[in-house]
């Protein structure tokens, strides 16, 4: 197992309630396909850089997670097509905080 850092931007137009729903469809997806323990943290709303699909804001949700490096891309490629993520980002984490 190794521990994995993913930053998730899902859309700002969406409901709290709609919001939570998706946060844990992404925990679930990396519960069931990594295997491991995972954590969240919502950063909130944020003007994004540039737009991103005619976005200009997005929610940051920050992710912290263990799963064997073979699930990745079994994460990736299920998350990938989930239309209230704006972006992802899936990194190893090198030390620990």
């Amino acid at each position: 197992m190794r521990d994995y850092e993913a930053m998730f931007i899902f859309s700002a137009d969406l409901t709290d309630e709609i919001l939570e729903k998706e946060i844990r469809s992404v925990e679930r997806a990396i519960k069931t396909r990594g295997k491991g323990s995972i954590q969240h943290e919502n950063l909130g709303k944020k003007t994004l850089a540039y737009p991103v699909k005619k976005k200009n804001e997005g929610t940051y949700v920050n992710y912290n997670f263990t799963a064997e490096p073979g699930s990745i891309t079994k994460i990736k490629d299920y998350l990938k097509h989930k239309e209230d993520i704006l972006r992802f980002m899936i990194l190893i984490r090198v030390g620990k905080k």
